[in-house]
C-alpha cells in the first residue's frame, strides 16, 4: 500500500526520471537498507550506480548533466529516501558536491572532475566541518599555507559523508588566518594523495551508508590548478552548498516520513484488533491524519523552496524553514507510524527504527534545528 500526498511541486518535472529512482529504490535500497545500516555491506557499488541515475539531474545538459531541474531532484530524493534515508543521504553530498564543481570558475578543473562525478567514476565528499568549527564556518582552522605553486594544507576535517567511499575531496581551508570568511578557500584533493588520511568510520546511531568519517591534511599540497574557489568567492560558494544541502534535508525527510506512512497503512489495513481493522478504529485514524497534514505542510514548504531555486534566487529563510519543519516532521510521522505497528514497530524488518534514526542523524546535519532558528531569527529582526 502506498501512501499518495497531495501537495506537488511548482512546475514540471521529470515523471520517467522519478519512476526510474522508485524502480531502483524498490529494488536496490529495500532489500539491502538493514544491512548497510549495520555494516554488514558496503553501499558503494550501489552509491555508484545512483550516480550515474540521478546526480546529472539538476546538471545544466552542456556541463553533461540532464537539465532536469531542482524539482525532478527533490522528487528522487523523496522516493529514494522513502525507501532508504542514510543511502540518499550519501548521494545527495556527493550530488552537492557535482553541483559546486559545476559553478567552478576554474575551468580546468571543473572539466576534468564533472564527467568522473556525473557517471559514478568518482564520489564525492564536501569538507567544511571541523572539531572545533562546525556551524560557524567562518572559524575553520584547517590551514591552507601558501607556498610555491599552490598551498600546503594541515589540519582536520569531522563529519565528512562519503569519507569511506569518496574519491575526490573538496576542502574550505583558511589561507589567511585571522581573516574570516575572506581568507576561505575550496581545494581539491584525490584520494590517496600524500599528507591525506581517511579515519575509520564513525560509529552512529543510524545513516551508516553515508561512510562518514574524519580527514586529516598532514602538509598535503594543493596546486594552483587544484583551486575550485579562491579566497574572496569561497565561503559564499558553501554558503550556497549548505542552502541546497537544507534543501536535500527537506527532500529526503519528506520521503522518509511518506516511506513510515507506506508501511502503516498496510499493516493498519491489514491487522484485526477488536473485529476490524486497526486502520477503523478512530483513534488510529486520528494519529495518521496529524502525521499526514504535517507531511503535506512539509512538502508544500519544502516545493515553494525548491522553485527559488530553480528561478536562481535561492531563499536563505525559505530553505531553513523547510529544513527545521522537514526533520520534525518525519520524525513525528515515523514515530507516529511505529505506534501503528504497536511492539512491531521495534522490529529492524519493518525499517522504520533505522528511518527514525536517519531523521535524527539529519537533523544535525548542515545546521541544527538551533541554526535554522538562528537563520529565522535573523530574517525577522530585519522586518522588525
Amino acid at each position: 500500500m502506498t501512501y499518495q500526498p497531495l501537495a506537488l511541486p511548482h512546475g514540471p518535472v521529470n515523471e520517467d526520471r522519478i519512476a526510474e529512482a522508485a524502480e531502483f529504490a524498490d529494488r536496490v535500497l529495500t532489500p539491502n537498507g538493514e544491512a548497510w545500516d549495520k555494516g554488514e555491506a558496503s553501499p558503494e557499488t550501489a552509491l555508484r550506480d545512483a550516480i550515474s541515475r540521478f546526480t546529472g539531474t539538476a546538471i545544466p545538459r552542456d556541463l553533461g548533466g540532464f537539465g532536469d531541474g531542482v524539482a525532478t531532484q527533490v522528487r528522487i530524493y523523496e522516493e529514494l529516501a522513502r525507501r532508504d534515508m542514510g543511502f540518499t543521504c550519501a548521494l545527495a553530498v556527493h550530488t552537492n558536491v557535482t553541483v559546486a564543481m559545476s559553478l567552478s570558475p576554474n575551468a580546468g578543473l571543473r572539466d576534468a572532475a564533472l564527467p568522473q562525478l556525473l557517471s559514478g567514476d568518482a564520489v564525492g565528499a564536501f569538507l567544511l566541518t571541523e572539531p572545533g568549527a562546525g556551524s560557524d564556518a567562518t572559524s575553520i582552522t584547517t590551514h591552507a599555507q601558501p607556498v610555491d605553486g599552490g598551498y600546503s594544507v594541515t589540519g582536520r576535517k569531522a563529519w565528512v559523508t562519503n569519507g569511506l567511499y569518496a574519491d575526490i575531496f573538496a576542502a574550505f581551508c583558511q589561507t589567511d588566518p585571522g581573516s574570516g570568511a575572506k581568507g576561505v578557500a575550496a581545494l581539491g584533493f584525490e584520494r590517496g594523495a600524500a599528507g591525506v588520511t581517511v579515519e575509520p568510520a564513525l560509529d552512529l546511531i543510524g545513516s551508516t551508508a553515508m561512510g562518514t568519517t574524519d580527514l586529516s591534511f598532514d602538509g598535503a599540497f594543493a596546486p594552483h590548478g587544484a583551486v575550485a574557489f579562491a579566497p574572496g568567492t569561497a565561503f559564499k560558494a558553501a554558503m550556497y552548498g549548505i542552502d541546497v544541502a537544507r534543501l536535500g534535508v527537506a527532500a529526503m525527510c519528506n520521503g522518509a516520513a511518506m516511506g513510515a506512512m507506506d508501511r502503516a497503512l498496510a499493516y493498519a489495513a491489514g491487522r484485526q484488533t477488536f473485529g476490524k481493522a486497526v486502520i477503523d478504529h478512530q483513534g488510529m485514524q486520528w494519529i495518521l491524519a496529524d502525521a499526514a497534514t504535517s507531511i503535506e505542510a512539509s512538502r508544500a514548504l519544502t516545493f515553494q523552496a525548491a522553485r527559488h531555486f530553480e528561478g536562481g534566487r535561492p531563499d536563505a529563510t525559505l530553505t531553513a524553514h523547510a529544513k527545521k519543519l522537514g526533520t520534525r516532521s518525519a520524525f513525528d510521522a515515523i514515530s507516529q507510524a511505529m505506534r501503528a505497528l504497536g511492539a512491531n514497530g521495534l522490529m529492524r524488518d519493518h525499517g522504520l527504527a533505522r528511518q527514525l534514526a536517519a531523521v535524527r542523524v539529519s537533523e544535525c546535519m548542515d545546521g541544527t534545528g538551533e541554526i535554522m532558528n538562528v537563520v529565522i531569527g535573523r530574517s525577522l529582526k530585519a522586518q522588525a
